[in-house]
């Protein structure tokens, strides 16, 4: 086993390790919010990082040239994004639906069979290929978050329509920073994916129509919510349900953009 395999074998521990520890504390009432408690999650983002480094090295670029490296990416960018944005609007609740999603991204990468096999080094890439891949697929990361935190919110939302609000939720932040969250993640995702689409434009050599046109798609669908809630404006529940149902197009284009 090669030391980038195990680096992403133990930050999946680490991801599912955290989430099983949250929810068993948050069900037995002894759940409270500090950021030791999220220095495994730290932990597996340090461990993907470190993948991502030496991987870069073996292929001489950025890794994104198979699914393998795109999943794993993916559930990189999606913490990122989670150690930007939970700070910042006191969502460290979020974390408890930020662990399995990264964790099931890297399942999946690492259940493709080129996670096994010898890096191959990869003999042309450039400046715009690279930041056409990386800004693409850092805005899927963000589309990402925006979905755990919507799921978040209709969980709880339909809690609270029963009267009976489980434990995990008593430690629900204010909605109103939990709405935020999605709305900025939403137009954070569609101007970093603006910028990759203008990258690809800039290519010696562009993407294939297919590959184009999907990410064409997912620019629009999340560019007319980008728009809807700027002119009308979305609920707290229509915008969880925008950043879930979203999500789904960029989940199923993945396979598309990964073909060679």
């Amino acid at each position: 086993m090669s030391r980038e395999i195990l680096f992403l074998l133990l930050a999946s521990l680490c991801y599912l390790g955290g989430f099983v520890y949250a929810v068993v504390a948050l069900r037995n009432g002894t759940y409270r919010a500090s950021w030791w408690k999220l220095s495994v999650l730290a932990l597996g983002f340090a461990l993907q990082t470190g993948f991502l480094h030496l991987r870069g090295q073996a292929i001489g670029g950025c890794p994104m040239s198979s699914p393998f490296e795109l999943l794993t990416f993916v559930s990189w960018a999606v913490v990122l994004f989670y150690f930007v944005v939970g700070p910042a609007y006191r969502l460290s609740l979020l974390g408890v639906f930020t662990a399995p999603l990264a964790f099931l991204f890297q399942l999946l990468a690492l259940l493709r069979p080129e996670a096994w096999t010898a890096p191959i080094p990869r003999l042309t890439h450039g400046f715009w290929p690279e930041m056409h891949a990386a800004l693409s697929l850092v805005a899927y990361g963000a589309f990402g978050l925006a979905c755990a935190a919507g799921v978040m919110f209709l969980m709880a939302d339909r809690q609270l329509k029963k009267h009976k609000l489980a434990p995990i939720f008593r430690h629900l932040p204010p909605i109103h920073n939990l709405t935020r969250a999605m709305r900025g993640l939403i137009l954070t995702g569609t101007v970093l994916l603006t910028a990759g689409i203008a990258c690809a434009y800039r290519m010696e050599t562009q993407p294939g129509g297919i590959k184009l046109a999907v990410v064409w798609l997912v620019w629009a669908i999340y560019f007319c919510l980008t728009v809807y809630d700027w002119t009308r404006g979305m609920s707290a529940r229509r915008a969880a349900w925008a950043s879930v149902t979203g999500f789904l197009v960029p989940v199923m284009s993945l396979w598309i953009v990964s073909r060679r």
